[in-house]
């Protein structure tokens, strides 16, 4: 399934950029470059039809980090452990906006990030979410950020 390849190009750029490092500036420009990666590795693997900066409408000046096009499917990848139900929240209402403006039929969310972040979205009101949300899928990074 392409959606399991899409996660394990995340995964891999995520191993070769990724490391906490305590200093903000550092974590975003690490942060930019493995979503940067993991956005070139999946065009160039997959083709046109998986569009990396997705505008969410018009006006909106927000981005969905890639959406496949034909599939229907927007990925979100959270690259820092830190935060993580934060940026998940704000994704769902990036990834809603644009199934009502700019990507009608939008089917699927896929939210990447690592493990520990992952494993607190599964507990509360992000787990009631996952389960509502027919369209949602949560995936695991290897937790190497210690």
């Amino acid at each position: 399934m392409r959606i399991d390849e899409i996660v394990e190009l995340a995964r891999a750029a995520h191993r070769l950029h990724w490391a906490m490092t305590g200093i903000e500036s550092e974590g975003d420009r690490r942060a930019s470059l493995v979503t940067a990666a993991w956005q070139q590795d999946v065009v160039s693997r997959f083709g046109p039809n998986l569009v990396p900066e997705f505008p969410i409408g018009e006006g909106f000046g927000e981005r969905i980090d890639l959406v496949d096009t034909q599939e229907l499917i927007a990925y979100e990848l959270k690259v820092s452990p830190n935060n993580t139900h934060f940026e998940f929240y704000r994704d769902i209402f990036k990834v809603i906006v644009a199934r009502d403006n700019a990507l009608r039929g939008l089917n699927h969310f896929v939210f990447i990030t690592p493990d520990i972040g992952a494993r607190k979205l599964q507990r509360g009101l992000a787990r009631a979410v996952i389960e509502h949300a027919a369209f949602g899928q949560t995936a695991f990074l290897p937790d190497n950020s210690r």
